[in-house]
């Protein structure tokens, strides 16, 4: 998946669960406020990306993964609503 496909997916999930927020692509990353998603080498299989966050760096290994990590990183919760900017 390219940095612009990944930046569309991240857009459109963001709009769906009620989460303002930018989606930037910077370099070979995207970034959603502190939130920065990179994909892995190679090497690093299984994992596919890398989320990081201040302090934390957390491997995915699929897109539902990627997805579920946002989520949490975003604090979950249905009703539950986050500004990232």
């Amino acid at each position: 998946m390219t940095p612009p496909e990944l930046r569309a997916l991240l857009a459109d999930t963001l709009q769906l669960w009620g989460v303002e927020g930018r989606v930037v692509i910077e370099g070979e990353a995207v970034t959603i406020g502190a939130l920065r998603v990179s994909a892995a080498a190679p090497a690093d299989l299984p994992i596919r990306w890398w989320l990081e966050r201040p302090g934390q760096k957390r491997p995915c290994t699929s897109v539902l993964g990627l997805l579920r990590s946002l989520r949490n990183a975003f604090g979950g919760g249905e009703t539950q609503k986050l500004r990232v900017v």
